[in-house]
């Protein structure tokens, strides 16, 4: 659950929190460097998991966590 949903602001900047992306991402790209294949994500992808705090739910992140331990 979002921050904006809890507290029920639809609003995501009137939260008062700024939001947290995924470390592997970047804005402006298509592809993940949490990968080890070059895989280009979708609109879902990039909505869901990179560009908000809920990125530690991403398959992609916990795949790379995982190698990392």
């Amino acid at each position: 659950m979002q921050i904006s949903e809890m507290t029920g602001e639809r609003d995501r900047g009137s939260a008062g929190v700024q939001e947290t992306t995924c470390p592997h991402g970047t804005a402006a790209g298509y592809f993940c460097s949490a990968s080890i294949m070059t895989v280009v994500l979708s609109n879902y992808q990039k909505t869901t998991y990179c560009w908000t705090d809920n990125y530690d739910c991403c398959p992609l992140f916990l795949a790379k966590v995982l190698r990392e331990g």
